[in-house]
């Protein structure tokens, strides 16, 4: 079992796990179930011990949210004791020696068509930014502040009355006729105009956490922690006048920032609203509850009925790796793709990201199993930002051998260059080059399956009858591909060495024949085409390549101009 004081400050999201979390489970055996369990509990654990011991931020809060939810999803998955803790476990980990007068035991988080059924259940709603800090009870005793506690497990956490005097965003003492002032908030990490839409939670919530962490606390540290109250349990009967009492006693936040509203469409709005809009706070979505509560089990051990709360989009996801693939292209760059376990961001079901690079995947060390962080780019591009924690089960990836492509490679059809091979026939194809109108990958493929192109310029000697024979050649399509391949040979000789991927540095003059440029030495190439001599050692490769040169002969017998 796990251990961690920072579990005693942060919201444990999934106290109830929805149906489809549990229609998910992964078919492990116990073993398997076991290892996984365990490995993600440690990884949470040594992330508690950093935010403890150098309140520093390892993972991104949402990040480490996702964890916590991985981690109950799976324990409810394998109920055996060997290998599930109880869902509450984390929780239990975290309590405190003080009992809170009101449970604060977090909310259920809805999709959006959980909170408009639930809207349809509850009325004379309000709603408030879903502050991203650390929960905290401050108990007022005529108008003393006597106790200001962690959240804990919920129902009893640790006393932070110690930070209080360096803490300006707490008041010492309150001038009310009230016995007793028992409040919920949630201590942030003060900010200047944050917007979250554009700059996410920057780990605002393990700052304070890290800081609340401490035995000691500075003025300068304490000045940089901001309060937002958004619960008086013992208060006021409704939230207007929670609110009104609240501004008055010089929590102004709460009324700010709570909005009336009766339909799913204001939730929207203002949820939008608060996303977009600049903030003193980081948030991390909107809580929507009743005018009148019931708070007649004040130390329940379950969320609230008459509360919910409704996230922003993620700005990151957590995933697995499924797999690991590979393009080749024409110039046989190797690109990987990690092939990932479906994951919804930003309205986008993502299922794979390029990792741009062999030696990215490398440095990465990937392996099937792993667990890693999506993000979108600015273009909306998926990116694997890092690897979050690694399957306990590694399944190595088979590499492809990098010296087997480059430039020179893959000339002819063959089992280990179909990517790069197919790659350049594309490239044929493209208006810059040959201009195939409405050739494209689909022929290609299939007069590769038909054994119909073994080399580059097979398909020179096709005929609308050859391709007629073709599964899916009608007569219409067979008649427009012979006819396009008709005008691609009509093509200029410049065009014709672009298509078969001369080196971009090699420029033709209007004079030149295939026979000239293939005559050149690498002195020539410097001296009278004013290459470098990188430039001109590739170009004589290119030139001077059998495979090339038999590509040349092809042409020259198709009468190709230039060759």
């Amino acid at each position: 079992m796990f251990s961690s004081k920072l579990s005693a400050l942060v919201c444990i999201s999934t106290l109830l796990l929805t149906p489809l979390v549990l229609a998910n489970c992964p078919t492990w055996t116990n073993d398997h179930a076991e290892q996984e369990i365990n490995t993600l509990r440690q990884r949470i654990a040594d992330w508690d011990r950093s935010y403890h011991r150098d309140a520093s931020s390892p993972v991104a809060d949402e990040i480490y949210d996702q964890a916590h939810e991985q981690l109950q999803a799976w324990q409810q998955c394998f109920v055996d004791g060997s290998t599930s803790a109880p869902a509450s476990s984390a929780l239990n980990s975290a309590r405190g020696s003080v009992e809170l007068p009101f449970s604060q035991m977090g909310l259920r988080k809805l999709s959006e068509p959980q909170l408009k059924q639930w809207m349809q259940q509850h009325n004379d709603l309000w709603i408030q930014p879903k502050v991203d800090g650390v929960a905290v009870t401050l108990v007022y005793k005529s108008g003393q502040l006597t106790q200001m506690l962690s959240r804990g497990n919920g129902l009893a956490g640790k006393n932070w009355l110690a930070h209080a005097p360096v803490i300006p965003a707490v008041p010492q003492q309150l001038a009310t006729l009230h016995n007793t002032v028992t409040l919920q908030g949630e201590f942030y990490l003060q900010q200047t105009q944050h917007i979250q839409a554009q700059k996410g939670a920057n780990n605002a919530r393990s700052q304070v956490a890290g800081l609340l962490n401490r035995t000691t606390l500075s003025a300068a540290e304490g000045a940089t922690i901001g309060l937002f109250v958004w619960e008086w349990p013992d208060g006021p009967a409704t939230m207007l006048e929670r609110l009104t009492e609240l501004q008055g006693l010089g929590f102004t936040d709460s009324l700010t920032y709570s909005q009336p509203i009766e339909t799913f469409a204001q939730a929207k709005h203002w949820r939008q609203h608060w996303y977009n809009s600049a903030l003193p706070f980081a948030s991390d979505g909107v809580v929507l509850k009743q005018n009148l509560r019931a708070i007649n089990y004040p130390r329940s051990a379950y969320p609230p009925s008459w509360a919910v709360a409704l996230k922003y989009p993620l700005q990151q996801a957590l995933t697995s790796v499924t797999d690991v693939s590979f393009n080749i292209g024409r110039s046989g760059r190797i690109t990987p793709i990690a092939q990932l376990k479906a994951v919804s961001l930003a309205d986008k079901t993502i299922r794979k990201v390029s990792l741009g690079s062999l030696a990215r995947l490398k440095k990465l060390a990937l392996n099937k199993g792993d667990h890693v962080a999506i993000a979108l780019s600015g273009h909306a591009i998926p990116q694997l930002k890092e690897v979050v924690w690694r399957s306990p089960q590694q399944q190595p990836i088979e590499l492809p051998n990098a010296d087997n492509y480059h430039a020179l490679s893959c000339w002819q059809a063959s089992s280990d260059c179909q990517q790069q091979f197919l790659a350049r026939l594309n490239w044929l194809g493209d208006k810059k080059t040959l201009h195939m109108s409405g050739i494209g990958a689909q022929t290609w493929q299939a007069l590769i399956k038909a054994d119909y192109i073994t080399r580059l310029t097979d398909w020179l000697a096709l005929s609308a009858e050859d391709l007629a024979k073709l599964p899916g050649f009608a007569t219409k399509r067979s008649q427009r591909t012979e006819q396009t391949f008709t005008q691609a040979k009509r093509q200029p000789f410049k065009r014709w060495l672009k298509a078969l991927g001369v080196p971009p540095a090699v420029t033709v003059k209007a004079a030149d024949n295939w026979q000239v440029l293939a005559a050149l030495t690498e002195q020539e190439w410097q001296q009278q085409r004013y290459l470098s001599r990188k430039h001109a050692q590739q170009a004589w490769a290119f030139f001077q390549h059998p495979e090339v040169q038999a590509i040349a002969l092809n042409l020259q017998q198709h009468a190709i101009n230039g060759f």
